[in-house]
């Protein structure tokens, strides 16, 4: 016959087991830190993108600064490096203000499910948005790019320049863009597609809970 120490402890184990198999729910601030967590997450690979074109734009500004001034004097280069420029100029500025946009900060919110599924949904919509800038950014940015580089290096290192080779300048342009396409569609899939897709998942869980 068991002693009642025996009986004891068996009915705190299974308390206990009982305890482990039903924890204790979340509560509003726990589960708005956990999401904020997993969405920060996100939006950081998305500013990894924002940190890349900043230095890109910079370089080729840096570049064509260059250019202007060591073939100073140089009137075919010199208006080459500024129309180059010229063209550039909207580009950055259109991508800052996005940029400005999709870092505003969020509103406060509180603790219930539905202002942190509300706070969600308005980071995917500005993440959507600026994805959606992103590409007709690129359609104008990479052709635009491209003819900058195309144009300067036969201007500098060939002889006669894109005029006397016009079939080469395309067939090098066609090429960079290519290249450039192909580096932008796994840039996409890595910055943007999957971060989208990740926050989606987010807005799913937050909706079946």
């Amino acid at each position: 016959m068991a002693s009642s120490n025996e009986i004891d402890i068996d009915n705190v184990w299974k308390e206990g087991k009982a305890h482990e198999a039903h924890p204790a729910p979340l509560t509003g601030e726990e589960l708005q830190a956990i999401i904020s967590s997993r969405v920060r997450k996100e939006i950081k690979t998305v500013s990894q993108f924002v940190w890349a074109a900043i230095v890109y734009h910079t370089i080729l500004y840096s570049f064509l600064t260059h250019m202007l001034v060591r073939h100073w004097g140089d009137m075919q280069i010199m208006l080459l490096a500024l129309a180059g420029a010229a063209l550039y100029i909207p580009l950055t500025v259109a991508l800052i203000r996005r940029v400005r946009t999709l870092f505003r900060p969020s509103e406060a919110s509180g603790p219930a499910v539905p202002d942190v599924f509300h706070k969600v949904e308005g980071e995917y919509a500005r993440l959507a948005d600026f994805f959606q800038f992103k590409k007709r950014l690129d359609w104008i940015g990479v052709p635009v790019s491209c003819a900058i580089i195309v144009l300067v290096t036969f201007t500098l290192f060939v002889e006669g320049g894109v005029k006397r080779n016009p079939l080469a300048g395309l067939a090098f342009f066609a090429l960079w863009v290519g290249m450039s396409l192909i580096a932008i569609r796994v840039e996409n899939r890595k910055r943007f597609i999957s971060p989208l897709r990740h926050l989606e998942q987010i807005l799913d869980d937050l909706k079946n809970s």
